[in-house]
């Protein structure tokens, strides 16, 4: 056992990502098979699908046509590397599109996508021709194994790759309309059922087709009393070992 990894996975999993980057949304570029054209929302056009931002904010990648999950990664990282979609994305951390083929393109090899719904520090979520969103991730998106709660969007089917990938099916829902007030909403609900608020921002949040608001994102629900419990026993293991280790 390596404790040095074991105490960075635990760091890993309570910092907050703050690079100091900010949004640029996409422009004018003079590419074979690319226009731009402005409109109320922005919209860029590629030879692979449609871009749309909404106040200036992406939103999500429409595809050409339904694809694949291997030719939908190939269109996503085409455009993530031109138009930097996803400044957290899995394509500039530890983990590439490469990756995400190899786990899973042999289980969901029959379902197609049509959308591309964005990427976080370990994850992405594609929506497929079934209205659903796909969710692939690095990691356990409901940490220290947490039960989705009321306040989490429905989860229809979840599972792990042989190699420990995770995956998601969850029911779509708008991110476009959301407001502080449902931010506000879903933060009171997730402390009222025992957890911290983390990262909360109109990302993190939809509204489903019963018009109720969810929490998107179950990362941003930590179990503070986990991870506290888990570093206590991490450094009793160290001392019952004879280790010297700086946890500061």
């Amino acid at each position: 056992m390596n404790i040095t990894n074991v105490i960075l996975s635990v760091n890993n999993y309570t910092r907050i990502l703050d690079t100091g980057k900010t949004f640029k949304p996409a422009f004018k570029r003079s590419v074979s098979n690319d226009s731009f054209e402005n409109t109320s929302d922005r919209i860029t056009q590629t030879k692979y699908g449609t871009i749309h931002y909404h106040n200036g904010k992406f939103m999500y990648f429409d595809f050409s046509r339904p694809k694949n999950l291997k030719d939908a990664l190939k269109a996503i990282k085409y455009v993530n590397e031109k138009y930097k979609l996803s400044e957290y994305g899995v394509a500039t951390y530890d983990y590439t599109y490469k990756n995400y083929e190899l786990a899973f393109a042999k289980k969901f090899d029959n379902m197609k996508f049509i959308r591309y719904l964005g990427s976080g520090n370990t994850a992405m979520a594609l929506e497929n021709t079934e209205g659903k969103v796909l969710k692939l991730s690095a990691r356990n998106q409901f940490g220290f194994d947490r039960k989705p709660e009321k306040f989490d969007a429905r989860v229809y089917e979840n599972g792990t790759t042989e190699d420990g990938y995770y995956y998601y099916i969850q029911e779509k829902c708008d991110r476009s309309r959301i407001k502080q007030e449902h931010i506000d909403k879903i933060s009171q609900m997730i402390e009222d059922s025992g957890y911290n608020p983390f990262d909360m921002s109109e990302d993190q949040i939809g509204i489903a087709g019963d018009g109720k608001v969810y929490l998107i994102d179950p990362e941003c629900a930590r179990d503070d009393k986990a991870i506290e419990l888990m570093e206590k026993r991490y450094i009793q293991w160290v001392l019952e070992h004879g280790l010297d280790f700086d946890f500061i």
